[in-house]
Parts: structure tokens; C-alpha cells; sequence
């Protein structure tokens, strides 16, 4: 996975942009990502001398408080979760009227530029982010109680090392002992179509880890076939499908048949519809993948809740 498939912005549009961008002590090289509300950059830090990430906030952002502190709270939530396989936030300021926090920079790509270059990602590289992630997440859910809520290919990355880091928590979702009588289901869902857990989509439970569970099955499914669960389905349809015991996704053997029983056995599991007989930590999706990778099999899964995942 040496292959860095991200592709450099028009310079001219960079160099206008990054001139409009003056944010103190900080040089911007180049854009490097961009999302509905932010714009990350590669700079020059000339106070600490090193290279980093800035995110900074969309000027049209910059005058809501609701979204400045939205904002605030992913920097938070970054920095208090150190660990290797995450992505560290340094600083978070304001200056020159830009919203903005200093972060690591990962000199790699994410998964999702590796799809579109490969297609499809082989098994072993697969069971690696599925370890990595696993490791990372059981350290955010156990120590913090956070969950990610956004699992995809987006948002993992593997750096020149070779090593797995998991980066934006802008939707990230702190555990809070809640009677669930007291949940009020929700018109607003938060995730991502191809990859939502179904218990996102009904909005009407406190989220635990193994919505990320489901979330990470669903984006390794996509590296190793190169097809999302529900292709061909309009967003509202794929989270409906999620959702509904009739949708299953096809084996992942009838578009790779090279990919093991226990490999397709480990995202069937961690695809249970029902999160009461899901995967239920993060050490037991550790534990399983280990499993798969010194070639073993499983018994088959008990009648219960369906899986979105139905094997041959």
C-alpha cells in the first residue's frame, strides 16, 4: 500500500485561497481535504518548527455559536484521546476572524483515495485496519466513553510507516447513563448512509460501541469487495436497509472468492442488525480478527437477529 493517490488542487486556486487564509504563526502549504463546514490544510508551524494539519472553520460557520462550539468540541474530544491510532489535536484559536485547531499531520492517504486507485483492498490489509481500528476505538469507548459515529474509508488513513490512524470526530458521541423511556427519537441522523449502524438511524437509543462496530464491518466490506453493503439504493433507501431484517448484503466470496470463511464469518457477526446480538467490544472484534488471520472458522451464527450480511 505504497501508492499515494492524493491528487494536489489547481495551484492557482491555492495560492489565491491560502493568501486569503492568513492564520497567525502558521504557513499554509496546501489543502489537503474539505468538508461540508471545514477546510484542512498542510502548514508550516514557525513557532514549534515542525509540519502539521490546520482544520479551519468555513467562514460562513465562523458567526454561529452552535457550530463554533461543535467545533471546539472535536478539538476537545482529540486531544484528550491520545493514542497512537488516532489523530492528535495540538491547539485550538482563533485569528484573523477564522475558527481553526492544529492537529498531526498524516503523511499518507486515507482508504477511501486507496479504493479509488485499487478497487478493492486484499485481506490481510483489511484484517490490519480492522485490528488497528479496534485497538484505537477500545481505547476511546473504555477510557472515554466515546464513540466515533462515522466509521469510513474517509476517515481512516495509514501513514508512509504503514501505520493506521483514525482521525475526525466532528460527530463523535459521548456515553451518558440514560433511561432509555427519556430518548426521544430523532428527524436528524447522524452517519454516514453506506456505513450507519441501524440503531443511527432510528435515533432512539443512548449509542454505544457497537454502533461503530457495525459501522466498521460495513467499511471493511467495502475495502475488501470494493462495493458498498446496499449498492444502486438512494440514501434514504440504504439506511432503510440497514434497518430491515429482508435487506442482506451478498456474500463477500461472490465478488472476491479469494476472501476466507472466517474473514466473511468476522463482518457477519459485527453486521447483526440488532446490537444485542452483535459483537459487543471492541476486544472481542480484536480477538475474532487475530482468529482469521491464523486461518480459523467459526460455528455458524445462532437463529436470531438477522445479520446484513447473509453468507452462502
Amino acid at each position: 500500500m505504497s501508492d499515494n493517490p492524493i491528487a494536489s488542487c489547481p495551484t492557482q486556486n491555492l495560492t489565491v485561497r491560502s493568501q486569503i487564509l492568513k492564520i497567525p504563526n502558521l504557513k499554509l502549504i496546501e489543502q489537503v481535504g474539505e468538508g461540508g463546514m471545514s477546510t484542512v490544510w498542510k502548514a508550516w508551524d514557525t513557532i514549534n518548527q515542525r509540519i502539521v494539519a490546520v482544520k479551519i472553520l468555513n467562514s460562513e460557520f465562523a458567526g454561529n455559536g452552535g457550530d463554533v462550539q461543535a467545533f471546539r468540541n472535536e478539538e476537545r474530544m482529540m486531544e484528550e484521546i491520545r493514542h497512537p491510532g488516532i489523530v492528535e489535536a495540538y491547539d485550538f484559536n482563533n485569528g484573523n476572524g477564522h475558527w481553526y485547531f492544529i492537529m498531526e499531520f498524516v503523511d499518507g492517504y486515507t482508504f477511501a483515495d486507496f479504493l479509488k486507485r485499487k478497487q478493492h483492498i486484499c485481506e490481510g490489509d483489511c484484517l490490519l485496519i480492522c485490528e488497528s481500528v479496534a485497538s484505537a476505538l477500545d481505547y476511546a469507548w473504555n477510557d472515554h466513553g466515546v464513540v466515533h459515529c462515522d466509521i469510513k474509508p474517509e476517515n481512516i488513513m495509514i501513514n508512509t510507516n504503514g501505520e493506521v490512524k483514525l482521525m475526525d470526530l466532528g460527530i463523535s458521541h459521548r456515553f451518558r447513563f440514560v433511561d432509555p423511556a427519556a430518548i426521544a427519537a430523532s428527524d436528524h441522523v447522524l452517519g454516514t448512509p453506506a456505513y450507519i449502524s441501524p440503531e443511527q438511524v432510528y435515533g432512539d437509543v443512548e449509542l454505544d460501541c457497537r454502533a461503530d462496530i457495525y459501522s466498521l464491518a460495513a467499511t471493511l466490506f467495502h475495502l475488501a469487495t470494493g462495493r458498498v453493503l446496499f449498492p444502486g439504493f438512494d440514501n434514504e433507501a440504504m439506511m432503510r436497509a440497514h434497518c430491515y431484517a429482508e435487506n442482506q448484503a451478498r456474500d463477500p466470496r461472490s465478488y472476491r472468492p479469494e476472501l476466507s470463511e472466517g474473514f466473511c464469518q468476522l463482518l457477519e457477526a459485527m453486521l447483526v442488525k440488532d446490537r444485542d446480538y452483535r459483537l459487543s467490544s471492541w476486544a472481542s472484534v480484536f480477538q475474532m480478527a487475530q482468529d482469521v488471520e491464523r486461518g480459523a472458522k467459526f460455528k455458524p451464527r445462532k437463529s436470531g437477529s438477522p445479520s446484513s450480511l447473509k453468507l452462502m
